[in-house]
């Protein structure tokens, strides 16, 4: 497993957990194929966080420090995607008193005078530095995991540990120091200057009487009229009630601290200074805690300070936490492929670290993160919330059943489910009237029913949307809802097919054609092999629960009544429309078979061909002849997965949509395939693994240990690249990758 690349190598640290040693350098440059800037982040990162923060470590020793509670903000924001921290070492000889050596270790810039080393795994980042004076520092980074539900503690703990080689004694000083600059991200997309604010966020800067803790009071002041709401649990474009961000130094016999704070050129800065005494071959450890908190009192900074201390194993190179980490992840003991046990495991980490607590929802959910949350500051889309939690349901059901929890309060009472929220809990006007989110949701309630047999979970209630007018219904209410909105509101077309209004999976396929004309005519062949695929297993796990049910079980013996109508008539539709082919079109748009609006007929597209594959109905002889064209015409000819398109429909360098590879296909063309051939299902997994990325494109630093939603193919200038459809947008860290690759790896090992 230990195969070394240019960017560094996959390894397991002491706890027997995968962790990353990063040799690519900073400024991190590549070109694309072409011999063009890759656009690829000149920063690498790596991501720690529970459901209640996000960081962002960065290859440099930057940080950013991120909340997504209340929106999605940056704590330490230091201009677009960026935080701002400094770290910083002096070494004075105590023989002359004399300064000796000074040292950045986190500012952003090339260590040009120490070695350094960085190593990233579950839970803690690790930076090593060697300095001329025979002083080793290692800083570790730790973040602890969350353990239950909505909880978790915002804060990190920073150890430093300080190793005098030297035959003389020397003095250490190290700072700490940090920018308080709240800035939501949906604020930092659009702000071209102040004066385009619509809220300044202002802090309130103090110091605890016994010098250990520094804080940021955070507050909402509008720049333009705003009408705030009253109530802070009132969702609001904007977050009117942000947290307060501390320092909190360590007190310590060992050496001497104290906080304080200052202002550079971007703002207010929180500091912590520490200074001691080390002997030669003396080792000692400076200890930090920065974290947030929305208690205004510091009797809560107090208890997470606590917290963190009391679960905290020092190690001098890895986390604090491991023993805690260790417990919510899957152990995959029994996996005797290194390379499938390290990713596993490590997909499992980064979608615990991705998850994020909603205090207008009041759920958990995992994100998509990407572009979407970590730039654009949107929880978009629910579809993409409902894919992230299907792993879940074998390795932390109690998480799934949020996740689902989630997407479901976004519903309205006639079955629609918003797509996005913004700032805290906003549901936006959106150009999308999407026609598949509950395709999804039965999806993920029947993929979640049918691995924990939780058949409770249908009589529980869920809120509608917007939270605060409170009105509840049952799971199982919801689901019907979904369904007549689905059936009635989305509806099928003239060939019987479920129809696409002006968004499938794509948001892209409108583009050339106006949602205004063809919204009414449109037919999606994927929203028809989707529902065809995952309605019949919601309708054995309803049977289930009316047996189990009494009380509800007229009530479900209708709904699966009205279920396998649909489907049965739905599926004559299909296989009438699918006579004489091998393959599924993409789509038909026109209003009467004009055949310049018929896409995919000649021309494989992908997107329905996956679950195509899962239908239990479609004959197995049929699905061998399926694949076989899309290994032809779509997979063999790629180093990665399968591709979109065979051409491009309307760009001309089958970019993105039109031609990329896609998690959201790749994952459901594993479980098709696996439905006839469980063999070449593992091999295409194993041909999606971030060790074969590393492999065939050892140049780029994205993708060998997350990405984007997808990557280019070989019909793109940017093959193995993602496409940069933002400017200036943080790409890396896209739920899709890490959710799909571990979903299928449970499917296809444990069915």
């Amino acid at each position: 497993m230990t195969n070394m690349k240019q960017m560094g190598n996959w390894t397991w640290d002491l706890n027997e957990l995968p962790k990353y040693e990063y040799t690519g350098g900073f400024p991190f440059f590549a070109k694309d194929k072409v011999g063009n800037d890759s656009k690829l982040a000149s920063d690498p990162c790596f991501i720690l966080g529970n459901y209640r923060m996000t960081l962002f470590a960065h290859a440099s020793g930057q940080y950013e420090f991120i909340t997504g509670e209340r929106g999605w903000a940056r704590l330490n924001h230091g201009g677009k995607n960026l935080g701002w921290n400094h770290s910083g070492i002096r070494i004075i000889s105590e023989d002359t008193n004399k300064q000796i050596g000074k040292y950045n270790l986190a500012s952003g810039n090339s260590h040009d005078t120490i070695n350094t080393k960085q190593c990233f795994g579950i839970g803690y980042a690790s930076y090593e530095f060697e300095c001329p004076q025979q002083l080793k520092i290692t800083k570790v980074i730790s973040v602890k995991p969350s353990i239950k539900i909505n909880s978790g503690n915002p804060s990190f703990l920073v150890n430093v540990t300080l190793q005098n080689d030297s035959v003389s004694p020397i003095k250490v000083q190290y700072s700490e120091q940090l920018l308080a600059n709240y800035m939501m991200m949906n604020d930092q997309g659009q702000v071209v200057g102040d004066t385009e604010q619509r809220v300044k966020y202002r802090n309130k800067l103090s110091v605890q009487s016994d010098q250990s803790i520094v804080k940021a009071d955070i507050s909402c002041h509008p720049t333009k009229l705003l009408v705030l709401p009253e109530n802070p649990e009132e969702s609001f474009t904007h977050d009117i009630y942000p947290p307060t961000l501390f320092i909190k130094a360590v007190p310590s016999d060992a050496y001497n601290s104290r906080v304080e704070t200052s202002q550079n050129g971007l703002g207010d800065l929180l500091r912590a200074e520490f200074e001691t005494v080390l002997n030669a071959g003396e080792q000692k450890t400076i200890q930090l805690i920065i974290g947030i908190t929305f208690d205004k009192e510091n009797n809560e900074i107090d208890s997470q300070v606590q917290d963190m201390l009391e679960n905290a194993k020092i190690a001098v190179s890895t986390g604090a936490y491991a023993h805690l980490w260790r417990k919510v992840l899957p152990p995959l003991g029994e996996e005797q492929d290194l390379i499938l046990r390290c990713e596993m495991i490590w997909n499992a980490y980064t979608l615990e670290a991705m998850a994020n607590y909603s205090q207008y929802f009041k759920e958990t959910f995992i994100p998509q993160g990407s572009v979407y949350a970590y730039h654009l500051g949107q929880n978009a889309s629910n579809r993409d919330h409902l894919q992230h939690l299907l792993p879940l349901v074998y390795s932390n059901p109690q998480l799934a059943k949020s996740c689902i929890r989630y997407a479901m309060k976004h519903s309205s009472s006639d079955g629609q489910i918003r797509r996005q929220n913004i700032g805290y809990g906003y549901s936006d006007p959106d150009i999308y009237m999407e026609s598949d989110p509950q395709i999804y949701m039965f999806m993920a309630v029947g993929e979640y029913l049918r691995v924990t047999h939780d058949y409770k979970f249908l009589n529980e209630t869920v809120t509608y949307y917007p939270m605060e007018h409170a009105r509840i219904n049952t799971v199982l209410k919801f689901l019907m809802q979904h369904f007549i909105y689905l059936r009635d509101v989305v509806g099928v077309g003239h060939h019987g097919l479920v129809k696409m209004l002006n968004s499938d999976w794509s948001d892209s396929f409108f583009h050339p054609y106006s949602p205004n004309i063809y919204k009414h005519f449109a037919e999606s062949h994927l929203n028809t092999t989707m529902a065809l695929s995952v309605i019949p297993t919601l309708i054995k796990e309803l049977k289930q629960y009316a047996v189990v049910d009494e009380q509800n079980q007229e009530i479900a013996e209708c709904f699966i009544g009205e279920l396998n109508y649909y489907h049965d008539e739905l599926f004559s539709a299909f296989m009438r429309d699918m006579e004489g082919r091998t393959f599924a079109p993409r789509c038909y748009i026109g209003e009467h078979d004009e055949p310049d609006l018929k896409f995919g007929m000649d021309n494989l597209c992908l997107e329905a061909q996956p679950y195509l594959l899962q239908m239990e109905d479609f004959p197995i002889e049929r699905k061998q002849k399926l694949y076989m064209e899309i290994k032809k015409r779509l997979l063999d000819m790629e180093k990665i997965g399968a591709r979109t398109r065979e051409i491009p429909i309307w760009s001309k360098g089958g970019q993105g949509e039109d031609g990329g590879i896609w998690f959201a296909h790749q994952g459901p063309l594993i479980v098709g395939i696996a439905s006839f051939d469980r063999r070449e299902a593992i091999k295409l997994l194993k041909k999606l693994t971030f060790h074969n990325y590393a492999e065939q494109y050892p140049d780029y630093w994205v993708g060998h240990w997350t990405f984007a939603d997808s990557l280019e193919s070989t019909l793109s200038e940017r093959e193995g690249l993602y496409h940069p459809w933002t400017q200036g947008a943080f790409q890396p860290f896209c739920a899709h990758v890490h959710a799909w690759m571990l979903y299928c790896y449970f499917r296809v090992y444990k069915g």
